[in-house]
């Protein structure tokens, strides 16, 4: 029974600006993708990484991840056309194998070591868990003339994070359902769990460090606290 993380690392990240994917961008002296991996890498109870790159990257990022000794990397896979698809590639690689995967954008390069250690704990309960931070804006619900329809109670409101972790025949038999009904935008593996009614999904916090890298803005905020990060914070 193994402890798996599967790093998505394949987006194009095209909001940030330039030619190069944001999660292949170098900020204070690591490139984006190596502050979520150091953080699984290092993390006692991570067994194996499944590194899903974006294919014209791949060469590039075996060799960062051979020349800085990221060891727990078994395998690197190219990704797909839509997060969906990478993340069925990441999963449908892994054969012969029983145990739990935790799905993460290294696109949210501050991932905790205490944010995994939740995951993994609540996996040992449930087949499905998310991290979410309580959403600090009120939220409207529009309708098709961008009008509001309703106003949720936000104490009733999360905001999704990464890492989501799964009991891994579970993960595949809901991406296998996907395939199957030709769904291939979900944004989110929960909402695939949700869809087919496959079963509860615990949800655990996360951290408001944890936030993901989409603009050039979140880019440059992400540079103000590089260095002050280390991979192994307990808080």
């Amino acid at each position: 029974m193994k402890n798996i993380g599967i790093l998505l690392a394949s987006g194009s990240g095209s909001r940030v600006g330039g030619n190069t994917p944001k999660q292949f961008i170098e900020i204070c002296g690591h490139y984006l993708f190596e502050y979520s991996l150091m953080t699984f890498n290092n993390h006692i109870n991570i067994d194996e990484i499944i590194f899903v790159c974006h294919p014209e990257y791949i060469d590039f990022a075996k060799n960062i991840i051979r020349l800085n000794g990221y060891t727990k990397v078994a395998r690197v896979v190219p990704g797909g056309s839509t997060r969906q698809e990478s993340v069925s590639n990441g999963i449908f690689s892994i054969v012969n194998e029983t145990g739990k995967v935790l799905i993460h954008d290294t696109a949210r390069p501050f991932v905790t070591n205490a944010v995994i250690t939740r995951v993994l704990e609540e996996l040992r309960i449930y087949d499905a868990v998310s991290t979410v931070v309580p959403a600090k804006d009120t939220m409207f619900i529009l309708d098709n003339n961008l009008c509001v329809s309703s106003i949720p109670e936000r104490s009733s409101m999360v905001n999704v994070q990464t890492p989501q972790g799964f009991e891994l025949n579970l993960i595949k038999k809901a991406h296998f359902l996907a395939q199957k009904q030709n769904i291939n935008t979900a944004t989110d593996d929960c909402s695939l769990i949700l869809n087919f009614n496959l079963g509860q999904i615990k949800t655990v916090p996360g951290d408001n460090i944890c936030f993901k890298v989409t603009t050039f803005e979140d880019l440059q905020f992400a540079k103000s606290i590089a260095d002050n990060f280390t991979p192994l914070n307990p808080d």
